[in-house]
């Protein structure tokens, strides 16, 4: 892909415009513990948005927002740890937070007590599979919402549905 290409898919959608799935990983050197090779893809995505990037948020970064699950902060702590394990629950949690602050991530709010953070910020819906318990997005346009407009003594600035079942093909149990 040319550089003028990928230039242009950035501006788009910068979240989307990098291909990368890189982790950082610890390695080991006669000198201790060394960071692998850091690409600069999520390090300039955090740059644009205006965060300062550390090893630790890079590598955060390079998974939540590039996944198609929508995980908890446990979840991302528990898979950031498997290849950076010194890293700590409050900078996970504090991570997740900025990201969401600076429009990287969307907090969602799709169970009682329970957070999940999606990488897409854009419009669209949710459906829950009550079998798996996996979240999947269902475009905007699939999903049509009348009259929210006229809803007496309410000011509708955004809206979301989220639709429970099981995904087709499943047997039942």
């Amino acid at each position: 892909m040319s550089r003028d290409k990928k230039l242009k898919i950035h501006q788009q959608s910068p979240v989307r415009a990098i291909e990368s799935r890189a982790w950082i990983f610890l390695t080991k050197s006669k000198f201790g513990p060394s960071f692998a090779s850091v690409k600069t893809d999520a390090a300039d995505l955090l740059r644009a948005h205006g965060i300062q990037p550390s090893a630790q948020r890079i590598v955060i970064a390079r998974y939540v927002l590039f996944t198609d699950e929508h995980p908890s902060a446990d979840k991302v702590l528990a898979r950031v740890r498997a290849g950076f394990p010194m890293i700590s629950r409050a900078t996970v949690y504090n991570t997740l937070n900025l990201f969401v602050e600076k429009g990287l991530l969307r907090e969602q709010h799709l169970a009682p007590d329970s957070i999940v953070f999606d990488p897409r910020t854009d419009a669209h819906h949710h459906f829950v599979d009550e079998a798996s318990g996996r979240i999947y997005d269902i475009d905007w346009r699939k999903v049509r919402v009348s009259n929210v407009e006229s809803i007496d003594g309410f000011e509708v600035h955004d809206y979301q549905v989220v639709m429970r079942g099981r995904k087709k093909g499943r047997a039942k149990r």
